[in-house]
């Protein structure tokens, strides 16, 4: 059976994909190598995804060439042979233990590995060339564990390196790998021990390459088979291209390295790279491919060559950004790029160009995409948009979503290439009768897939494969880095699952019909960029949670005919994803026909009014009364809406009417723990709406309206001041003891003021 290592949290893992196929079982296949040649069952060469695809495109009579040594061949055989039946290991990393066999390997495949470093790898370099995940797994868990808990020196020592890294080169490598390790998070590797079993595991399976004829490079080579200082370079480099800027003249030569430097960082990388490869046109178009403007970095030669700039933006139409500006001003040469299908240069134009109508226009007649990088005036300029349609009715697909929905931008361009439809909102295609055959989208769709496979084959012939090691964990782990093959279709379709409970609900649904309510509106907004649709689902019988919740004592099963089948919903979701049509949303449901007719019944704009439950008389005599009544007092009542806010009554609505609470009212202290049951008298009231209360113990409380409960109104109503009696004279004492406070103030500072006076003159 056949796998794939994923990575899950930053660790490695290999799992089964698929199993063998049934056409190449009790066939054999014969593997040629330069010593001689290898019989082997088809089944057991089907592990290899590499041979794998050979064998289903070649047939298992044809021989396949292999450039390894033949021992090397009969060693991967085995273990192909072996697996046959046999599961591969599954690896556990980070590796935890100090034997492989700790870590998740069987006996046979830890028996399988222990071989000489040499050996160990030419099979790593092997694995990765016949892509057999499991194996190449194995083999760098087997090298981590070679290079694990060893110093740098003894690393370099045991693996036979030069000693050739100066020490000032060698702290200055120190000093950015560290920096680079903390601002990404990772672990401090102050001794650089892990850098060092990455670099001579790197170091090594390079050296198997060139042993075995599988080079990556197609010029001198530029890494001394020995060397410390440029391993460690390298392997610092492969961690993070950054480092590159930092390294010396010879390490920035490294075609290989630089290469890899730019698939990592996305192009930014070539600014750092030696002038040599700077002028390599393959090493810049690398750069280009992933970032446009990088060709500004490519030497001078390459980037004043026309015939190179436009090898440049058949990668990449951002490339004439980075071109001189006599180029990006030449309209021949521009003109020239998009008779060549390469109208996308238009977005390194100069501004002037992009903002002048003929010009753009004479573009977009060669190319269509020379429209897209038009200046913002042109872009919303209707009538241009109808010139340029008109000119090539393919500039529809660039244009604004507005645009591409108006009738007279899309007939003109239906009309210039009935093949632009297919760019047109969905309700233009209805309306001017595009939808008929084409009704499928299988035509179109077939023929996107297949310009896109092309593309994605073309791309990834060109990209070679790297392996590299990378960091698991406290362990060091090769790692293999490959080119995306993989083909990404354009969205054109999108179908969002909402529920007729939006129509018809109950009130328990109301956060169901919050949620479909938004995904019935997306619709309108996605459209024209994607045909979108929202279908709405009813009642399904026998899936989904409601089944999973209830089963059989689900309720609905008393209906069946109301209950959508498991077949008829595959119907439903085949016509939701390949029809293209008008409707925004739609309604998937059955009903019996009371219900249909409530359903599909046009209200909008009628209101059915109900019937009065009273007599018309009654009615008459109300309607009479509120006609007779000229003012009506809105006012709130006296005292209603009395509270800590509003102590006048003053709140919205009047409030709910309350006790009035007014200085020298009787009140109950309440919802206190200690002092529950006492009684007081209310003294003063404090902005932040708490009440000054003395108490009948004579002590006095700041206390809250919830802290008390009214036993008697003050007797001259909210606004009177308090009467005299009680609440006066307990005025009259407070007034009495805060004079008294004052007394004693006075006296105080006196006799400050004597000591002082004293102490100067003793001084004096």
């Amino acid at each position: 059976m056949s796998g794939e290592n994923y990575e899950v949290w930053g660790s490695f893992k290999w799992g089964p994909s698929s199993e063998c196929p049934e056409e190449l079982a009790g066939k054999t296949v014969t593997l040629k190598c330069e010593e001689g040649d290898v019989q082997l069952p088809a089944v057991a060469a089907a592990l290899s995804n590499r041979l794998r695809a050979q064998l289903m495109a070649q047939g298992c009579d044809t021989p396949l060439d292999l450039p390894m040594s033949k021992m090397t061949l009969l060693k991967v055989s085995e273990y192909m042979k072996h697996h046959e039946e046999a599961p591969c290991s599954e690896i556990r990393t980070p590796l935890m233990g100090d034997s492989l066999q700790d870590c998740g390997a069987t006996r046979w495949d830890s028996s399988f590995v222990n071989v000489d470093k040499e050996s160990l790898f030419e099979l790593t370099v092997a694995a990765s060339y016949l892509d057999i995940p499991s194996l190449w797994l194995l083999l760098s868990a087997k090298a981590a564990l070679l290079t694990s808990n060893k110093s740098a020196e003894k690393l370099r020592k045991e693996f036979g390196m030069a000693g050739d890294f100066p020490a000032a080169e060698e702290g200055e490598l120190r000093k950015e790998y560290a920096a680079l390790r903390r601002q990404t998070g990772q672990l401090p590797d102050p001794d650089l021990s892990q850098l060092a079993a990455s670099s001579v595991v790197r170091s090594c399976v390079r050296q198997a390459e060139q042993k075995m004829k599988k080079q990556l490079t197609n010029g001198p080579e530029a890494l001394a088979p020995n060397s410390w200082r440029q391993a460690m370079w390298r392997a610092a480099i492969l961690d993070d291209w950054r480092l590159l800027a930092k390294a010396p003249e010879q390490i920035k030569g490294d075609r290989d390295l630089v290469k890899s430097a730019i698939l990592t960082s996305q192009g930014a990388a070539l600014p750092h790279a030696s002038a040599e490869l700077r002028a390599d046109e393959e090493v810049v178009l690398d750069a280009v491919r992933y970032f446009g403007k990088a060709f500004a970095d490519a030497a001078p030669e390459l980037r004043n060559s026309k015939d190179f700039l436009l090898k440049a933006l058949s990668v990449h139409g951002g490339a004439l950004a980075g071109a001189p500006d006599a180029l990006r001003n030449d309209k021949n040469f521009l003109l020239d790029a998009a008779k060549a299908g390469k109208g996308a240069a238009m977005q390194g134009a100069s501004v002037a160009l992009r903002e002048d109508r003929n010009f753009v226009l004479e573009m977009a007649v060669h190319d269509a995409e020379a429209y897209h990088y038009a200046s913002e005036d042109l872009l919303n300029d209707k009538d241009f948009a109808v010139a340029v349609a008109k000119r090539n009715g393919k500039a529809l697909k660039f244009m604004l979503p507005i645009f591409r929905a108006d009738p007279e931008v899309v007939r003109a361009a239906v009309s210039r290439d009935p093949q632009a439809a297919q760019f047109a909102h969905a309700s233009r295609r209805a309306e001017l009768g595009m939808i008929q055959e084409s009704i499928y989208g299988e035509v179109q769709l077939k023929e996107e897939l297949e310009k896109q496979l092309k593309a994605a084959q073309e791309e990834a012939a060109s990209v070679t494969t790297v392996a590299i090691p990378m960091a698991g964990g406290p362990r060091q782990l090769p790692a293999q880095v490959k080119a995306p093959t993989q083909t990404y279709m354009k969205l054109t379709k999108m179908v969002h699952f909402t529920a007729s409970s939006t129509m018809s609900a109950n009130m328990g649904q109301a956060n169901y019909v919050a949620s479909n309510g938004y995904l019935d509106k997306i619709p309108q907004f996605e459209r024209p960029e994607l045909d979108t649709v929202a279908l709405m689902w009813g009642a399904v019988g026998g899936i989904g949670m409601r089944w999973k919740a209830f089963a059989s004592e689900d309720f609905l099963n008393d209906v069946p005919d109301a209950l959508l089948t498991i077949a008829e919903c595959g119907k439903v979701l085949c016509v939701a994803c390949c029809t293209w049509s008008g409707p925004e949303w739609y309604c998937a449901q059955k009903y019996d026909q009371e219900t249909r007719k409530l359903v599909v019944a046009q209200t909008a704009g009628k209101i059915q009014l109900e019937e009065p439950s009273y007599s018309a008389e009654v009615a008459d005599a109300d309607r009479q009364a509120l006609e007779n009544l000229t003012v009506v007092d809105r006012r709130p009542l006296p005292q209603n809406g009395v509270s800590s806010k509003a102590p006048n009554g003053t709140a919205p609505l009047g409030n709910w009417p309350t006790l009035c609470l007014a200085e020298g009212a009787h009140v109950r202290l309440v919802n206190l723990r200690a002092k529950n049951g006492m009684e007081g008298i209310l003294v003063h009231r404090c902005e932040d709406g708490r009440w000054k209360v003395r108490l009948d113990d004579g002590t006095t409380a700041l206390l809250r309206p919830n802290n008390f409960e009214l036993l008697e109104k003050p007797l001259a109503g909210a606004n009177a001041p308090a009467p005299a009696g009680e609440g006066h004279a307990f005025a009259e004492a407070a007034a009495e003891r805060q004079y008294k406070i004052e007394e004693k103030r006075a006296k105080l500072k006196e006799k400050i003021a004597a000591k002082r006076q004293a102490i100067f003159s003793a001084a004096a």
